[in-house]
């Protein structure tokens, strides 16, 4: 008897394979999407990692913008200029002057006995040094010690050299007495001729009206300052205290240039001035207050 033949199994549809085929996509696809975080790309990942530029990470600590820069209170206040002449002679009262917390200026008397070892110091600490050159006055008749309208160029100009030369760390020169030498309009040009020439500036004392000291330097091209108050003509207390109100008074409109000397009472009343000084002015050293006046690169050459 004849085996008989297995049916064959119909051949899937093609509906069936598109079913299958539909089935298999989505599967891929949700798995995908499932394992999305995994594969994510370099440049995708950086883009979701950065923050905005205006935002900061719990872990960042934010940095302050810098403020805009202003100028110091010091800076803010009017400049002003204090020096002190007569200064070499008495160690222990001058010494005061230095320890006051002002910025002045000393100008030494070149044969004083403690010169040397006073503007050391003084320079040490980090004020300016001047040389407080002796020049003729109208009622002086001891020629010896100071510069005499009866010397010639050259021999006036030596002595300036040597006199100068005593007072170390010295950047200017004012004088003492001289209302006689500075009248005289010759002997003040050998004068500046040679203070020019030896580097320095000069400060006028005006210890007379007729100065010829502006007229001269400006001629010379010379950097000169003048003086605008004598703080001390008379020793008393009190004067010297309304001839600082002055002072402040007159830096607020312009700077303005002070003299004093090393006494007792001008010594008490810059101590009870002293918190006034330091918030009504600048109290500036002699070659800041010149800046006032001159370009830097005119002050540069000296």
């Amino acid at each position: 008897m004849p085996r008989r033949k297995k049916p064959k199994r119909p051949a899937p549809s093609r509906l069936g394979w598109a079913f299958l085929f539909l089935l298999l996509l989505t599967s891929i696809l949700a798995a995908l999407w499932v394992l999305r975080p995994m594969v994510e790309g370099p440049e995708e990942a950086s883009k979701k990692v950065s923050p905005k530029s205006d935002k900061i990470l719990p872990s960042q600590k934010a940095i302050p913008k810098p403020p805009k820069a202003q100028p110091s209170p010091k800076e803010s206040l009017p400049r002003a200029c204090i020096i002190i002449d007569d200064m070499g002679q008495n160690p222990r009262l001058e010494r005061k002057f230095f320890d006051l917390g002002l910025r002045l200026n000393f100008s030494f008397l070149p044969d004083a006995p403690f010169t040397k070892r006073l503007a050391t110091e003084a320079h040490a600490r980090g004020f300016e040094v001047l040389v407080h050159l002796p020049l003729e006055a109208h009622k002086v008749y001891d020629h010896s010690h100071i510069l005499s309208l009866k010397l010639k160029e050259n021999e006036l100009k030596k002595q300036v050299r040597l006199l100068v030369k005593k007072v170390p760390y010295a950047i200017g020169v004012n004088h003492h007495m001289g209302s006689a030498f500075t009248e005289d309009a010759t002997h003040v040009y050998w004068l500046l001729s040679e203070i020019k020439a030896m580097g320095l500036f000069y400060v006028d004392s005006r210890t007379t009206p007729y100065t010829k000291i502006p007229e001269v330097a400006e001629k010379l091209k010379l950097p000169f300052a003048e003086r605008n108050i004598f703080l001390d003509d008379s020793t008393d207390f009190k004067s010297i205290c309304r001839y600082l109100d002055k002072f402040v008074k007159e830096a607020q409109k312009r700077p303005v240039l002070a003299i004093g000397h090393p006494h007792q009472n001008t010594l008490r009343a810059l101590k009870a001035y002293e918190n006034k000084l330091k918030t009504h002015v600048n109290l500036v050293p002699i070659s800041v207050f010149l800046r006032e006046k001159y370009d830097k690169a005119v002050l540069e050459r000296f």
